[in-house]
Order: structure tokens, then C-alpha cells, then sequence
């Protein structure tokens, strides 16, 4: 396992709670307040980008006023971020546009006309020239995505330390959460049905599928050793110098827990939602809602969620809360520290 050794970002934030040693994370646990972080944002901090998952290129992602409302609120009240700190990422065509005088998405990358046939890979080559003609050495970025978006987050990195065709030269990240992405695929079929589409409307789906499932093997290629590629873990040369946390539930329909959390797998911390705490079969914690494969973009609150834990390190667990923090807060404490903010 590799060493942080990045420079925290320059952020005031109280580390008042500890893993403790029989079995607990009491870390992870909730303060006495319902706060992302303390207030107080400094210049040298990143932007944060919301990159969205899968669904009706046609109709696309209301960003701003939906898929990352709750998010953007959170964070801005109990995180003590600026609006301008954040920035929500869109790539189909149905990105564009406004709902109520607000635009669906602050940017929408590439030609702003991609469809539901439009490989996630070349999105993933849009979002990487996105980063790279923005943002700089001195001025990286946060990524917290959900769903597909983490894969084409994933890619985005990817494809450009393997020098794809159209990919950038280089892209600064510091810190990429993702929040019930298909690492390992999806499960259950193409919902086109359920939506109006351009283009194929399966074939990012089918993307993500795994090729014993009837996919079409680019999720496969995420795990699998190639001449010059090393093994693509996480823990390999191209994602290096980003710290990776990785967030899933086993309540969540669409992608499964291990998927999510791309088990048997290296990732820097990763996150369960489970109220079977010990694995045994059986529910033995209650979270104050359920956590979903939409609603681990939305849930915000200090605590209260039965939570299992892992961290890279010789003390790297899992351990286990009934008072875990909520998907929101696990996701801006991962996003916003080299880490997740908790003491070792």
C-alpha cells in the first residue's frame, strides 16, 4: 500500500473523535453538531466538481436544481463552502438549458451534445480536457460523483496516464469520492423503457455490465492486466497522488455493495451503509433512513447511520457505528482532506 504524501489542504477542521480499539469506529461516529466541516474556506482550496451518473441523455440531469440540491445546500450550510467552490459537471445534451431561471448544470463539458450511445470512455475523455484546460498543479480539484459519473471520473484519470487518443497530458486531482458507482458493474437490466432516449439507449449501460453478465467487457478492463497498464487498481502507478474513497450500500438496488465498493479491491478509505453490523445475517442497527441508490447523493446530517469503515494502514479495520455519519458528510470529509479527517 502506498503512503500519503500530499500536502493537506489548508482547511481548520476539529479531529475530535477516535478509532477506538474494540472494533468501533468511533471516528466516524457523529459530533455534537450537524457539521460537514468548521467554516472557514481558504483560498487554497480546490474547486469541488458534482459529476452526475447515468440516465435520459434526452431529458438529462437537473444538477443544480435536483441531483446535487441537497449536496450544494449541505454544503454550504454545515460545510461552510461557497457556492463558487462548487462546480456541477453535466455531459448529455439534456444538461443544457435552464429550470426556473437557473441553469440544469454549471458546465457541461465536451460538445454538449452527447447521447445515451456515447461511450462512457469518451465522456471520460471530455470531463479529463475539462480538468486539464482549468485547473493547474497549484490549483487541483476535488471530485465527489455519483454512479456513472464515477466511472467516467475513473477513466477520466486513467485514459490520461495511459496516454488514450484525446486524452490530456496531465490532469490535476487530489481527492475523488465516489458514491454507489459500479466499480464491479451493475445489476439488473437496461431500464430504456423507463425514459425517453437519443442514440442507443443501452449502450453506457451495457458498458457497464460485467462480460459474464452479457456486458460488453469495458467495465472488465478497469480490473484487468495489460502489456504497459500495470494491474489499473487503484493502488497503481496512474492513480497515485490522489487519495480514493470509495462509498456503497447494501440497500442500494441498482449497485451492489461489494461493486460500490469495489471489494477484494484497493481503494484509499471505503464506506458500507449496512444494518447487518456484523455480518451475520441479521439486522442489528437501524439508520434513520434507507440508503439508496439515489438517496447516497442526498442524505446529509451529523449522524445517525450504521456505517462500516476501512482505511488503507495497519489499522485500517473494518470497523463499525450505529451513529455513522449521514452519505453527504462521509462524502465531504473524504472529498476534502488528504484522508477522510479522522485522527490515526
Amino acid at each position: 500500500m502506498r503512503n500519503r504524501h500530499r500536502k493537506r489542504l489548508a482547511i481548520a477542521t476539529a479531529a475530535v473523535l477516535a478509532l477506538s480499539t474494540n472494533g468501533t469506529s468511533s471516528a466516524v461516529q457523529a459530533s455534537g453538531t450537524d457539521s460537514a466541516t468548521n467554516p472557514g474556506i481558504t483560498a487554497e482550496q480546490p474547486r469541488m466538481l458534482l459529476v452526475h451518473g447515468y440516465g435520459s441523455a434526452k431529458d438529462g440531469k437537473d444538477c443544480n436544481n435536483s441531483t446535487w440540491a441537497d449536496a450544494l445546500t449541505y454544503y454550504q450550510s454545515a460545510g461552510g463552502r461557497s457556492r463558487e467552490s462548487m462546480v456541477t459537471i453535466g455531459y448529455y445534451k439534456g444538461n443544457t438549458g435552464q429550470v426556473g431561471g437557473q441553469n440544469k448544470c454549471d458546465f457541461v463539458i465536451g460538445n454538449k451534445n452527447a447521447d445515451n450511445s456515447t461511450s462512457i470512455r469518451d465522456i471520460a475523455r471530455d470531463l479529463a480536457n475539462y480538468i486539464h484546460d482549468n485547473y493547474s498543479p497549484g490549483n487541483p480539484v476535488d471530485i465527489v460523483a455519483h454512479s456513472m459519473g464515477g466511472l467516467i471520473t475513473r477513466v477520466a484519470v486513467l485514459g490520461t496516464y495511459e496516454h488514450w487518443e484525446g486524452f490530456p497530458e496531465s490532469v490535476f486531482v487530489q481527492d475523488i469520492v465516489t458514491l454507489g458507482t459500479p466499480h464491479q458493474g451493475v445489476r439488473g437490466g437496461c431500464p430504456e423503457d423507463s425514459w425517453a432516449s437519443d442514440g442507443d439507449p443501452c449502450r453506457q449501460w451495457n458498458q457497464m455490465v460485467p462480460s459474464d453478465a452479457g456486458g460488453s467487457g469495458f467495465i472488465d478492463k478497469l480490473h484487468e492486466s495489460e502489456p504497459g497498464a500495470g494491474d489499473r487498481g487503484l493502488d497503481d502507478a496512474w492513480a497515485s497522488g490522489i487519495d480514493w474513497s470509495l462509498v456503497g450500500s447494501e440497500e442500494d438496488p441498482t449497485v451492489s455493495y461489494r461493486s460500490a465498493i469495489d471489494q477484494g479491491y484497493f481503494a484509499n478509505q471505503k464506506y458500507g451503509y449496512d444494518e447487518d453490523r456484523n455480518n451475520n445475517g441479521s439486522q442489528d442497527c437501524w439508520s434513520p433512513e434507507e440508503v439508496d441508490h439515489q438517496t447516497i447523493r442526498e442524505l446529509a446530517g451529523s449522524g445517525g447511520f450504521c456505517l462500516r469503515y476501512w482505511h488503507d494502514g495497519s489499522d485500517g479495520g473494518p470497523y463499525t457505528t450505529d451513529n455513522g455519519w449521514s452519505p453527504l458528510k462521509t462524502a465531504f470529509k473524504a472529498a476534502t482532506h488528504d484522508g477522510d479527517d479522522l485522527p490515526r
